[in-house]
């Protein structure tokens, strides 16, 4: 991977050409009039690469959704706009981290002649100083759809991974990174996505507004059980893109019309009491009720957790009941332990992704329909912005 320098200015080769008496005149070697300094030397464009030496603070990595730009897990320093690399994957991939944010992890899809032929499902392994390709594990089969943050994820210290897969049955298939080999796969019908917890544990969401809880018993055999319903999923269904904490194990389950559901993934998972975003704010809780205006979450990535502040991130709209796909035009800063909104920030355009830095200094990542907007998570103030292609799947150091 080519992480540009930081710091460095690159000029290209330039000439200002005039007419005089008929004749071509280069002024660059004309003697200077009295008075005027001599025009500076222009420095050829000079390239060069940095060696990775892990994820950075203040980086942000998302896969790239664009129709027309390549694919690929792009790497966008927060302190700079500026991209710092790229690492090339097919379409509809999906990645994580190892927890020394040195290894990057791509469940991938690939066809050996480009849209058709031998299909190949594969989970990347990247590292090292030019963060290059270090091989290939098989995989029986996995989800191609547009990526979803939790249908691909690591266990707490980087030793499984967890691969949702819907051939032909729902299932999540078990990788062990450390040995470098596929161990099972495991079927939660009528469930999707995957929340680890533990040292080997996953939950998924099911259909029913229950979990579908997988654990290892005393022989290292997977089974499976259904949790108590705790969302209502025809008239108030959980995002997909609900935030989890997988140090602590804590699951922020957000739905439609603003409810927070904390759960303490485990084997046998606590459900604390769920409170409401808007109630937070002063307001009223928001309802299915049809025709009611108000401040709704809604995007696709549009809730972000920082877990040594208890802080979550919300992008918010004003609309009616099911308008969940629609972007924020604030984002909402809110006390998970205290159940209170702490600040609301303005967002230039309507952010449909959110992350937030996991440091003393956080940043908030903010993406709208083209653009970056990099802002201070304490104050709102927007610090820089870019343009960037429609991404799909957001990470960040320690998330």
């Amino acid at each position: 991977m080519n992480r540009l320098p930081h710091g460095r200015a690159a000029y290209g080769i330039a000439a200002v050409l005039a007419l005089s008496a008929g004749r071509l005149v280069l002024p660059a070697h004309a003697a200077p009039a009295a008075g005027q300094q001599t025009p500076p030397v222009l420095q050829s464009e000079t390239a060069g690469v940095t060696p990775f030496q892990g994820l950075a603070p203040h980086e942000l990595v998302y896969s790239a959704m664009d129709a027309i730009a390549p694919p690929g897990i792009r790497i966008i320093d927060g302190d700079t706009a500026k991209p710092v690399g790229t690492v090339y994957s097919s379409e509809y991939a999906n990645f994580a981290w190892a927890p020394d944010n040195r290894t990057l992890y791509i469940s991938e899809t690939y066809w050996t002649m480009g849209n058709r032929g031998k299909r190949e499902d594969v989970l990347s392994i990247y590292g090292g100083p030019k963060l290059q390709n270090e091989g290939e594990i098989a995989l029986p089969g996995r989800l191609i759809s547009d990526p979803k943050t939790n249908s691909f994820a690591l266990s707490p210290d980087g030793h499984y991974a967890y691969d949702y897969s819907f051939q032909p049955a729902p299932s999540v298939t078990v990788i062990d990174l450390k040995q470098g080999k596929v161990l099972t796969s495991v079927e939660i019908p009528g469930c999707g996505l995957v929340f680890p917890f533990g040292e080997r544990g996953f939950a998924s969401l099911c259909g029913d507004g229950s979990l579908a809880v997988a654990d290892t018993d005393a022989k290292g055999q997977y089974s499976v059980h259904r949790s108590k319903r705790f969302f209502d999923i025809m008239n108030d269904p959980v995002f997909d893109e609900s935030v989890a904490d997988r140090k602590s194990g804590l699951a922020l389950f957000i739905t439609y019309d603003g409810w927070v559901h904390p759960v303490h993934l485990a084997d046998q998972p606590r459900f604390d009491k769920p409170w409401s975003m808007e109630g937070a704010a002063g307001l009223s809780p928001a309802t299915s009720q049809v025709g009611q205006i108000t401040w709704r979450p809604g995007g696709q990535a549009m809730a972000a957790y920082q877990a040594a502040t208890g802080r979550l991130f919300v992008a918010m709209h004003e609309g009616h009941p099911w308008s969940s796909e629609q972007g924020g035009s604030q984002v909402w800063v809110l006390d998970v332990r205290q159940h209170r909104l702490l600040k609301r920030f303005d967002v230039p355009e309507a952010a449909t992704l959110v992350a937030v830095t996991q440091d003393a200094q956080p940043l908030l990542f903010a993406l709208s329909d083209g653009w970056l907007w990099v802002m201070s998570a304490d104050s709102g103030a927007v610090l820089r912005a870019t343009q960037v292609v429609a991404p799909g799947v957001l990470r960040v150091r320690g998330h």
